[in-house]
């Protein structure tokens, strides 16, 4: 019952979107600051050990 109203109101959508959204951004940055975490001192330690 409570599932058909809630989908009536275009107002509890948005809140749904911007929420998923929000969870997205944040999943994104923490991915997008683990894969560059380990590949920035992964090719500074390499450059150091050239030189």
């Amino acid at each position: 019952m409570w599932n058909d109203e809630f989908w009536e109101n275009p107002w509890d959508q948005g809140g749904l979107a911007v929420i998923g959204l929000f969870i997205v951004t944040i999943l994104s940055l923490v991915m997008f600051a683990i894969v560059f975490g380990f590949l920035s001192p992964a090719e500074n330690t390499n450059q150091c050990e050239e030189l």
